[in-house]
């Protein structure tokens, strides 16, 4: 009887344990991370009763939970990447919708600037359209600068979210530390600590939405957890704290990075891949910083194109033409861990042609023997011993006694829109009118004309002296034909009527590159005077090469006009945005997927918990019942020693 009485306790105490595990697992049904845990029965040890054996009973053996590391760890990895779809999509979504905005975007301003420059051609002398034209060359500008600080806004965020998932990153960390820790203890104890090893992996699976992990478990049960590269983040029961820090070369640009012994700290931020972070990092290096040169090349080219064809025109006062947009600087940056050696290395950038510029930043570094320019929106490299390059319309120079390691960060145009501005103040200043005039004698008698009177450049402008081209017949001797010029450069140019009567164009060099086109048959002492413009409010001829600059392709290598280059910027926003939205959306479905694989391994089914509740509580009844016979036949056997 005792035998039997002790199977029936024995059931009675397993399948109590196992009611008490479905029943937590009905408790945790939403509860976050949660694994369904399940009570396994095992039989106790047999006894042997003469040739056999004799079952003893049942006991629960483990109580484990609904785990597979493969389906957990694919959760992980679809977490960290819808992490960084997530926080990518966001950014760049909003900076389309800036930067595609026809009320707050640059077109409508470009357009209005050039209609009012065509305006003024049309009524030189109109100070009223000079006055608008002053009007809205300040939208123009404005624009500029309101687009740049709109977009400086983005780096600021970008900044912010870094140091919100550092933070978080760090608090993670120590929390999972400090399970390892617990961990560790209940293993060593010999339990198994389901519910903490659940809260684990929830901050692991926490913790690669922020940032890309590599976790591996230790023998101990502990769990330590690498970002980047290998970086530790969690051993064992310790925690390695990230570091937000400033660039030393980019301005108002935080990384992250990581405490070195001695006190240092290395910057990690290119090793950084998966999650919230790289999402910001790379909206910040693949959209955000082109985006940004993009807008500044073309107000580079604007204030350089428009202000060099302006020097080249004539006020309402009778002067040559200043800037019309404020003058701008390329901007470079030492960096902050450059030697202070005596004399130390200097780097200067000059902008040679507008035309050719990139929309890119460069790094220029000395390694000791020789410096390299790297291009950063495409990684090209190139390397000079003596540090002068000439590439992509800029001049780099260097100076000083230069240490291995000296770096400079040169920035032709990122950020130049910032400091685009309006340098004319009064409406007689707008250079309307081109400096020189031509006139032909009254006495001429041939049919030759003279037309398409341009300058180039401003030496010897304006003119000290009239330039006269007289023609004969013999001006260079040996019966060749041409004019002789008197004035100016002075001597003769060739010139036949028999075979260049359709027009021949020519160039005064040092006289304003005077250039112009002779067509016609001239006469002998047929003359053409070349005058200082002194006074013409009639004349639209610059106004009209300037409002001609609305349709000429003048940026990225002369295939853009500027309309079109800031469009081309737009469309590089958007075309990242649509790629980030379609990414979100499959990252999404991916992870939907990864959660629903968890769910048939882990989860909580409430309809096959309550069938196990069916079933334990029969189990249950069932060996209630059996000590009730084994009391019962215990008592017969009592009362039958009585008799």
């Amino acid at each position: 009887m005792a035998d039997l009485l002790g199977i029936a306790s024995s059931g009675l105490g397993a399948i109590q344990q196992a009611l008490s595990t479905t029943g937590h697992n009905i408790a945790n049904v939403n509860t976050e991370g949660y694994s369904r845990q399940i009570a396994d029965f095992s039989t106790l040890p047999a006894q042997r009763v003469g040739d056999s054996y004799t079952g003893s009973g049942v006991e629960i053996g483990a109580v484990r939970r609904g785990y597979d590391s493969f389906v957990v760890g694919e959760l992980r990895t679809r977490g960290s990447k819808l992490g960084m779809a997530n926080t990518f999509e966001s950014l760049a979504s909003g900076l389309d919708s800036l930067v595609g905005d026809s009320d707050n975007g640059l077109a409508s301003a470009l357009e209005g600037f050039f209609n009012s420059v065509q305006g003024v051609a049309s009524d030189p002398g109109s100070l009223s359209a000079r006055q608008i034209l002053l009007s809205d060359a300040k939208i123009l500008t404005d624009r500029f600068t309101q687009l740049n600080e709109s977009m400086q806004s983005f780096e600021r965020d970008t900044n912010n979210r870094i140091s919100s998932s550092v933070g978080e990153i760090n608090g993670l960390a120590t929390n999972i530390a400090e399970l390892n820790a617990d961990i560790t203890l209940a293993l060593g104890s010999g339990g198994t600590p389901n519910d903490l090893l659940d809260q684990r992996d929830t901050l692991l699976l926490q913790l690669s939405s922020k940032v890309g992990i590599v976790s591996l478990e230790q023998t101990d049960g502990a769990v330590n957890v690498f970002v980047g590269k290998g970086q530790p983040l969690v051993i064992g029961g310790e925690a390695q704290q990230l570091e937000v820090v400033s660039n030393p070369l980019y301005p108002n640009r935080l990384e992250v990075g990581v405490l070195q012994p001695g006190g240092s700290t290395q910057i990690i931020s290119q090793q950084i891949s998966g999650g919230e972070l790289q999402g910001a990092l790379d909206f910040r290096s693949r959209v955000l910083d082109p985006a940004i040169s993009e807008l500044g090349r073309v107000a580079v080219a604007m204030t350089d194109l428009v202000n060099a064809q302006h020097h080249l025109g004539m006020d309402l006062n009778g002067q040559l033409g200043g800037d019309f947009f404020s003058a701008l600087s390329p901007a470079v940056i030492a960096s902050g861990n450059n030697s202070t050696a005596v004399p130390a290395a200097t780097a200067s950038l000059t902008i040679d042609n507008t035309s050719d510029l990139e929309a890119t930043d460069y790094l220029l570094v000395y390694d000791g023997t020789e410096w390299g320019l790297t291009r950063t929106s495409d990684g090209a490299f190139f390397s000079d011993g003596a540090g002068n390059f000439a590439l992509d319309g800029v001049t780099v120079s260097v100076g000083g006694t230069p240490a291995a390691g000296d770096t400079f960060l040169l920035r032709p145009v990122y950020g130049a829109a910032g400091q685009f501005g309006l340098e004319l103040t009064a409406a007689d200043q707008f250079a309307a009118a081109a400096p020189v005039v031509s006139s032909q004698s009254l006495n001429n008698s041939g049919s030759a004309s003279l037309s398409g009177l341009s300058v180039s450049s401003t030496t010897g402008l304006p003119l000290a002296a009239d330039i006269t081209l007289s023609f004969d017949s013999d001006a260079l001797g040996s019966g060749v034909p041409g004019f002789v010029v008197s004035g100016g450069p002075g001597g003769t140019i060739a010139f036949n009527p028999a075979t260049e009567s359709g027009g021949k164009t020519f160039t005064l060099a040092g006289s304003g590159d005077l250039s112009f086109t002779l067509t016609g048959i001239p006469n002998n002492g047929d003359v053409f005077t070349l005058s200082a413009n002194t006074g013409a409010p009639g004349d639209n001829r610059n106004a009209l090469l300037l409002g001609a600059m609305q349709s000429q392709a003048l940026v990225d290598g002369s295939t853009a006009t500027f309309g079109e280059a800031y469009s081309g910027m737009i469309g590089g926003v958007g075309v990242a945005t649509r790629q980030a939205q379609a990414n979100l959306q499959a990252e999404d479905s991916l992870m939907n997927n990864a959660v629903a694989a968890r769910e048939r391994v882990s989860g909580v089914n409430l309809e096959q918990e309550a069938a196990e509740l069916v079933r334990l509580q029969q189990a249950y009844q069932a060996a209630a019942q059996l000590v009730a016979i084994a009391d019962t036949l215990f008592q017969t056997l009592l009362g039958a020693t009585r008799r």
